[in-house]
């Protein structure tokens, strides 16, 4: 028997133990005709609270009566990975939201999704889906140094309300987003609207992270050369 090859089951019962917490799963390989026991220490990161009676799952056989649902998890990560840098899978599902951005899930594995991969602007993911909706149009960005994999838009959001060329005044108050931080030189970019970052000094102490929202004060435009500078007001 491969003990490396996932296969899908349907959940029959969740055992509860003296302290309410699970200590089994009984799942039916249905195509197999086969019952097999999945105990909580080869859960993984599955949410019980989303499991429901004949629900589908995908597991890895241990032996003939024991499974594992934690050693799934790199199968369908390699999976996720391929069918991304394919551009076969190109929706997710949020999962959750924060204020640098998203949560969302492809196939039960777990990916970011950043507010300055997803708009143009100072939109964010939380401005525009909740929990449990599904994103079209994701593409593969980057394996993150924690093993995040990272995720954008193939095609950004714009609001069409955003910033327009003639709104880019010297002492302006605009919203932005931060886009790229450099901490070796104290820098960062902030989308301010479709094709403008306003370079800005990082305030002195603060600790700034790619999505966040900002308030800046337009400091400098100039188009055809540096590009617009500003000043960094407030970090929402």
């Amino acid at each position: 028997m491969d003990k490396y090859i996932m296969k899908k089951a349907l959940i029959q019962d969740i055992v509860f133990d003296e302290f309410n917490k699970v200590d089994y799963i009984n799942i039916f390989n249905a195509n197999e005709n086969k019952y097999l026991r999945v105990y909580s220490e080869e859960m993984g990161s599955i949410n019980i609270n989303t499991c429901r009676k004949h629900s589908l799952v995908d597991y890895v056989e241990i032996d003939d009566i024991k499974a594992s649902f934690k050693r799934a998890i790199p199968i369908k990560r390699k999976m996720v990975l391929q069918g991304l840098k394919n551009e076969k899978i190109k929706s997710c599902m949020v999962t959750d939201t924060k204020e640098w951005g998203a949560f969302v899930s492809i196939m039960g594995i777990s990916c970011i999704l950043r507010n300055c991969d997803f708009s143009n602007d100072a939109t964010a993911v939380r401005d525009i889906y909740k929990k449990g909706d599904t994103i079209e149009g994701i593409r593969f960005r980057k394996v993150s140094a924690k093993e995040r994999i990272s995720l954008e838009m193939k095609e950004k959001y714009t609001n069409p309300h955003s910033l327009s060329e003639r709104n880019l005044k010297k002492g302006n108050i605009i919203l932005g987003m931060i886009r790229n931080v450099k901490e070796d030189k104290n820098r960062c970019f902030v989308g301010i609207s479709k094709g403008f970052d306003l370079l800005a000094s990082i305030p002195n102490g603060e600790k700034i992270s790619e999505g966040q929202k900002v308030v800046c004060m337009i400091t400098g435009v100039n188009l055809e050369g540096y590009g617009v500078r500003g000043r960094i007001l407030n970090i929402l």
